[in-house]
């Protein structure tokens, strides 16, 4: 089978990685083709096999820039998906999907598209109607699933595959020790830690005024935040200099593996999420979680389990599982226990994405 794959490559996020492991995937059994749109800043994270090759219309994001180039970047996009001729063609975001359906208007590909968050970002209508025409909608979380059915989506159309991670890939090379001496922590002192985008969706903040409230009768606390994002600055101010609380900026491959290994307790506290890789990374990696009840978030925790669901927006609510896990350590191991057998046992790469090239047929 010919297969053409479309996302928007300008963010480097977990959706973003996670399309392209799927390019990988299929790429065993079909020829694929990759484009990248409005720009490629996720490929360059990720080494796709040499045998696929990769087309990117990159636009810029200024207003005007955006509207002329964007337009003739578009339609180029179009024009190769046309010429390209693929049996199918996969695609995500809102722009992927409408390009995706104009490639499918010139001839028969059958259309399948990742839905990776119960929200629809840009231009709702349309991109609800737009995903209408599609066969296939890959809801990534049963919430998402809701979410497409609430807003006109056929259930016949709608798939629900979980989030997964390339487990195989989570190789530490550098000992929680060596990060903490890398990054001055004290060996006695624990890591409270969490990775993602300074984003609004991704709700740092509430996990800082947790911790400076433990911080006030706690002197053996850290808090790691790895990432970067729009709104590191905001996130700075909120932390307003404390001296527990440690930004590394992003990190990537052996760098992303290792803080994550070196964190003690994991704090997952997103508005709204679709089911986050983090999150499953660190119950691969046996760390105790803490998460917002959002979405996909209470597809992967049983609260008491093998993790703890808190109110999304509750700094309080946070407060109230760091405390109950830093004074139960046998909670907190069991916990960890029970999240590595759930990660591996529901959200291992390789079923999923079975699933996903199932579903072309």
């Amino acid at each position: 089978m010919n297969v053409l794959m479309i996302f928007n490559g300008h963010n480097v996020g977990g959706a973003e990685l996670q399309f392209l492991e799927l390019a990988q995937h299929m790429s065993r059994n079909h020829t694929v083709s990759v484009v990248s749109i409005h720009g490629d800043q996720a490929v360059k994270h990720f080494e796709l096999t040499s045998q696929i090759p990769l087309f990117s219309f990159p636009y810029q994001t200024s207003p005007y820039q955006r509207k002329i180039g964007a337009i003739g970047q578009l339609l180029k996009a179009v024009n190769f998906g046309r010429r390209i001729k693929p049996d199918a063609i996969i695609s995500t975001s809102f722009t992927g999907n409408l390009l995706a359906f104009l490639i499918s208007k010139f001839l028969p590909a059958r259309l399948l598209s990742l839905q990776t968050v119960a929200k629809a970002m840009a231009y709702p209508k349309l991109d609800r109607a737009i995903l209408r025409r599609f066969d296939v909608l890959i809801a990534g979380c049963s919430d998402i699933k809701h979410y497409l059915l609430a807003h006109g989506q056929s259930e016949d159309s709608i798939k629900v595959v979980n989030n997964w991670v390339d487990f195989s890939s989570r190789v530490v090379s550098q000992s929680p020790s060596a990060i903490r001496e890398r990054l001055g922590i004290a060996q006695d002192k624990t890591i409270i830690g969490c990775v993602g985008r300074m984003h609004e969706q991704k709700g740092q903040e509430f996990l800082i005024r947790a911790f400076r409230e433990l911080a006030e009768t706690r002197s053996d606390l850290k808090l790691l935040l790895v990432g970067d994002g729009p709104r590191m600055q905001e996130m700075r101010d909120e932390a307003d200099g404390h001296p527990d609380i440690i930004f590394t900026g992003t990190a990537q491959g052996d760098d992303y593996n290792a803080f994550l290994n070196a964190i003690d307790i994991y704090v997952q506290p997103s508005r709204y999420e679709g089911l986050p890789r983090t999150l499953l990374d660190a119950m691969y990696m046996k760390r105790p979680v803490i998460a917002t009840a959002v979405n996909g978030n209470v597809d992967a925790i049983q609260d008491k389990r093998n993790g703890i669901l808190v109110a999304p927006e509750s700094s309080s609510g946070i407060y109230t599982a760091l405390t109950l896990l830093l004074n139960n350590p046998g909670l907190s191991r069991a916990i960890s226990e029970h999240a590595y057998f759930s990660a591996i046992e529901n959200f291992s790469a390789g079923s999923q994405l079975d699933k996903i090239e199932s579903a072309l047929k």
